[in-house]
């Protein structure tokens, strides 16, 4: 590997231990792309010129970068201009100022927490080729000495989903150390027979392949993208991760296609090259409810009310209705019981999703819920097996009623749970909206939508492992409540889906 540079934190060819590496990540429980490495360092680490150049840019926050940074100047080899970025340090050191001649090796500054480094100390750096522009950013380890190896695995098939008519595809892959980070780019080719209908790619150094930015919206370019299972810090002994996984994500597979074949290639040009992936021609899923064929329960759903005490009660009444002349009216009047209750309709989901969307208008009649300790009603609760996988719930906080996510962590932690700041009124209907992303991964994220003035706003966002707490049924209405809380809760217009929908 080349030997022009030097790693900014050990002063030599010694790689640095890499906390997050180039490329698609999970950050603020959104897809984000990182365009650089993390290097995870104690505070006032002093940091080392990577290559001898000059002096860019030295300074605080401003309004190209949101830390404090240094930006050197080099001439590189083969690539010729090459920007050189520093971010989050504590301290810039007197000599380094703009149009400053630095050496190879001399210490331009100390690690900090600056900005996203805030309680997480670490230096990012990146390499900006030509331009200071970020979206010509490359990948360092294609500069760096480093040991090379083909540590990647030859992707798997997952889970396929139609989001909408066409088919979609995730395949999984990863490596067992994530101190080798250094994943280039990934090739699949779409098959029908023996004949190769298109091969689709995503190259993290040609970012016309690549979209910039922190969103879940971005994750595709030409109806291909790569994620990245793992988040920053990935050394967090709650949570410490020392592999790396992936995702390969591929929409709208043309209707002929019946095969499909994937490589992964890292900066070294390993290759693993997956084997023939037969794609399913399977049915979507897309249960649409609205209640006024009369049934209880409807068909293809069970009533699921609860198996101790009573008052747990669901009824398909017109009094439930809130467009049409009929819904589901769920009631759980057990306020004495010392046993979490139920009073909804139940729906088994086929496995091999990796999205679940979660629909339906609800009109909180009578919510009676303690706010010590807190107690809480499910309108929508993911299940897996007779357990929660995720949930969306309203609880009582300070007096007032909120809307929120919870989901369950794995190794026997106590769930999780975030509220939105979204207000619930007893007597009004508003459309609720649940949706899972990532299903089956480290990262799955559940994002809950309220309606707010016709349209569907984003509440609240959750992250979380769901590899031991897949779902595997949606239970609606009362899908559970808190022992001692009273609950009424009308439900219509119901939909559980695996497909896009139309706001």
């Amino acid at each position: 590997m080349a030997t022009d540079y030097i790693w900014p934190l050990s002063n030599s060819t010694a790689p640095d231990e890499m906390n997050t590496s180039f490329g698609p990540r999970i950050n603020k429980n959104r897809w984000d792309f990182h365009d650089g490495i993390d290097l995870p360092a104690p505070i006032r680490t002093p940091i080392h010129a990577m290559r001898a150049g000059t002096v860019h840019l030295a300074g605080p926050r401003d309004n190209r970068f949101s830390s404090r940074h240094v930006v050197l100047k080099v001439d590189d080899p083969n690539d010729g201009l090459m920007y050189l970025v520093y971010l989050h340090l504590a301290s810039i050191d007197l000599a380094v100022t703009p149009d400053a001649s630095v050496a190879q090796g001399q210490i331009i500054g100390t690690v900090g927490d600056d900005d996203a480094a805030k309680n997480n100390p670490h230096l990012h750096f990146e390499f900006r080729k030509g331009t200071l522009r970020e979206i010509d950013s490359v990948h360092p380890l294609g500069y760096l000495p480093y040991t090379n190896t083909p540590n990647f695995s030859p992707p798997v098939p997952d889970r396929f989903n139609r989001l909408g008519s066409p088919m979609a595809a995730r395949l999984l892959f990863g490596a067992s150390s994530r101190l080798e980070g250094d994943l280039k780019r990934v090739e699949v080719d779409l098959k029908s027979g023996a004949t190769l209908l298109e091969r689709r790619f995503v190259d993290f150094d040609n970012k016309k392949t690549v979209n910039e930015g922190n969103s879940d919206e971005k994750i595709f370019k030409k109806d291909i993208g790569v994620e990245g299972y793992q988040k920053s810090p990935m050394n967090d002994p709650k949570r410490l991760r020392n592999d790396l996984k992936y995702g390969i994500l591929v929409h709208n597979l043309p209707s002929d296609c019946d095969t499909l074949i994937a490589r992964v290639i890292d900066v070294g040009n390993n290759i693993a090259t997956s084997a023939e992936i037969a794609v399913p021609d399977q049915v979507a899923v897309d249960e649409f409810i609205d209640f006024e064929d009369g049934a209880m329960p409807p068909a293809g759903w069970i009533l699921r009310t609860s198996t101790t005490g009573s008052g747990t009660t669901v009824t398909n009444d017109a009094s439930a209705a809130h467009s049409g002349s009929r819904g589901m009216l769920c009631v759980d009047d057990s306020a004495t019981e010392t046993n979490t209750q139920r009073a909804g309709i139940e729906f088994t989901l086929p496995a091999g999703r990796f999205e679940w969307i979660a629909e339906a208008w609800f009109k909180p009649a009578v919510l009676e819920l303690a706010p010590e300790p807190p107690q809480s009603v499910f309108p929508f609760y993911f299940l897996s097996g007779e357990n929660l996988s995720v949930a969306a719930r309203i609880r009582k906080h300070e007096g007032l009623l909120f809307a929120g996510i919870v989901a369950k962590e794995p190794d026997g932690r106590p769930p999780k749970g975030k509220n939105s700041a979204a207000v619930i009124v007893p007597g009004v209907w508003r459309k609720w909206r649940l949706h899972l992303l990532r299903v089956g991964t480290r990262e799955t994220t559940a994002v809950l939508y309220l309606d707010e003035d016709g349209e569907m706003v984003e509440q609240a966002r959750l992250n979380w492992d769901s590899t031991a707490a897949e779902p595997t049924s949606l239970r609606a209405g009362i899908g559970l409540s808190s022992a001692g809380a009273r609950a009424t809760v009308l439900t219509d217009e119901l939909r559980v889906t695996e497909t896009l929908l139309d706001d």
